[in-house]
């Protein structure tokens, strides 16, 4: 056996990580930043021979949805029949897995909301597992999310009481006699509209699309994961970016040096000369090989995989011979909202070490809430809500980036043609208005209330913040009362207590106050401060 000593030694050495591995680790957890991809000797001669650039590949006519090519602009709402020699097979958004949140995140006793694909749903763990619905109770439409979980794994509706069963059947209607009851629950009227879900490497999973059919063809295909996914921490973060832009910026290298000033620099920038598009672009996804982007990853090489409609795996083959692996997910939840989940694949704490889950809700907390982690995701936040902003406000407006100026456009290109080819985005039916709102900018908001660490340890905080303020006053007090009977001394030694406590009380606040970040107009400016 390993001595204790060792143990720790080897756990040390697992989690000192260089500084900045560690913040782009962390930063691809809650902005999902690029994951970067680079050229092919088609995009070289383009970027040798500026005069070469083709027309843009796209037949005319063909119908958009926010982010798909079209031979004029690119539109949020028209939906015009593509061509059938450009839509090679039609992807069907409805009909596949989606990663809804880490099982982590679920809470087991209570409702988990969530949207998916602009549709309101809601999971719990029913007496026969996880199970899914829509959140709207059929007799009024009531969020069954405000309701409650039974002890016998009914969802109860917190409206008029009525009860679902795991399978979406109603189970009971307190306000009808038990016979009436008995039969209004056997009608399908009665039921909840229920959705496949599965848990899988870690995940949560749903199947958006119900009935008879959805829950067949849920059975033809299994989730895009990892089979080790499940030994690593998940996290998930809710930004008001659109899937779009999200996978975009996934396969967008070039930006890291010159938006990422400070923990890049723009002189360490690297062109980007060669890519390899390395698989067909297919329904089912497609492949990207890639070299280095800054003076700091040379002569790496890296694959990019996109598994349709929401994984994006990357891996990292450095000249030092370490390897670094990355998976995301991006899960549409309304046309500017995606739900990402990162695996850091960080190590564990050792299960044999006293106070694990505390200590784990400790360091979690701790990175999760650093200003200089919060300023580098924002500033790729920022940059794409202004897209999407933009994008709304025009939605005919096409960018230069989806037919290659350079190589370092690759990766867009192939995902905009990717969806060309499968006929549209998950919202391009939808005529989305981009409402920017400063609740949906709070970090609290897009990552904390989310995560059950984070949430565990506020709750320590504000207990530590309290019950230091109260010694404070305790040790003041008994100073005061030293000092009168003549106790000089002790009176010194009191008072120095009730300063620490005091500082830890302040230091407390400020622990609370990195969970929420600074008000916008203060925030905003130190962003792209240097």
């Amino acid at each position: 056996m390993r001595p204790m000593g060792r143990q720790l030694t080897s756990f040390a050495s697992a989690r000192r990580m260089s500084t900045d591995l560690l913040l782009i680790c962390l930063v691809e957890s809650i902005a999902s930043f690029a994951l970067w991809p680079c050229g092919s000797t088609q995009t070289k001669n383009l970027l040798t021979s500026p005069s070469s650039v083709p027309p843009p590949r796209h037949q005319p006519g063909i119908t958009t949805g926010f982010g798909v090519h079209s031979s004029t602009r690119a539109t949020l709402s028209m939906t015009v029949a593509p061509s059938a020699d450009t839509v090679i097979k039609r992807f069907t958004f409805e009909r596949a897995w989606y990663p809804v949140m880490p099982i982590s995140y679920a809470e087991t006793d209570r409702p988990n909301a969530f949207t998916l694909l602009g549709r309101r749903m809601v999971l719990w763990r029913s007496a026969d597992g996880w199970a899914c619905v829509e959140d709207a109770c059929p007799h009024r439409l009531a969020p069954l999310s405000t309701g409650r979980v039974k002890s016998d794994g009914n969802l109860m509706c917190r409206f008029h009481g009525w009860e679902f069963a795991g399978d979406g059947k109603c189970a009971k209607i307190p306000n009808a006699s038990p016979e009436a009851s008995a039969s209004l629950c056997g009608s399908p009227e009665t039921a909840a509209t229920r959705f496949p879900v599965r848990d899988d490497g870690g995940l949560l999973w749903v199947w958006p699309e119900s009935g008879d059919a959805g829950f067949a063809n849920s059975l033809l295909s299994s989730p895009a994961v990892d089979p080790n996914a499940s030994k690593f921490e998940w996290i998930m973060t809710i930004p008001p970016v659109s899937y779009e832009s999200m996978v975009e910026n996934s396969m967008d290298p070039s930006h890291a040096p010159h938006l990422h000033e400070g923990t890049f620099a723009a002189s360490e920038m690297v062109r980007l000369e060669e890519y390899e598009v390395a698989s067909d672009i297919e329904p089912q996804g497609y492949l990207l090989k890639h070299g280095g982007y800054t003076q700091k990853n040379v002569g790496m090489d890296a694959s990019r995989r996109f598994t349709a409609p929401s994984f994006v795996h990357v891996e990292y083959k450095l000249p030092s011979g370490k390897k670094q692996d990355f998976q995301l997910y991006f899960t549409p939840s309304t046309p500017f909202e995606t739900r990402v989940m990162t695996n850091l694949q960080a190590p564990q704490l050792p299960a044999w070490l006293p106070a694990r889950g505390l200590l784990t809700d400790l360091f979690h907390a701790f990175f999760l809430t650093r200003k200089g982690l919060w300023r580098f995701s924002d500033q790729d936040r920022l940059v794409m809500q202004g897209q999407d902003q933009t994008q709304s406000e025009d939605p005919h407006r096409a960018q230069l980036a989806w037919d290659i100026v350079s190589p370092s456009d690759t990766g867009v290109s192939t995902f905009r043609r990717w969806l060309e080819r499968v006929g549209g985005g998950p919202f391009s039916a939808s005529n989305p208005t981009f409402v920017p709102t400063k609740e949906e900018e709070n970090r609290w908001n897009v990552h904390g209330k989310h995560c059950p660490s984070c949430r565990r340890t506020l709750k320590l905080v504000d207990r530590l913040q309290k019950q230091f303020g109260k010694l404070s006053a305790a040790s003041a007090a008994v100073a005061a009362v030293l000092a009168i009977r003549g106790a000089l001394s002790r009176a010194i030694i009191a008072t120095a207590i009730s300063i620490l406590m005091q500082g830890a009380s302040m230091s407390m606040e400020r622990g609370r106050r990195s969970f929420f970040g600074l008000e916008r107009e203060l925030w905003v400016p130190q962003v792209y401060a240097k």
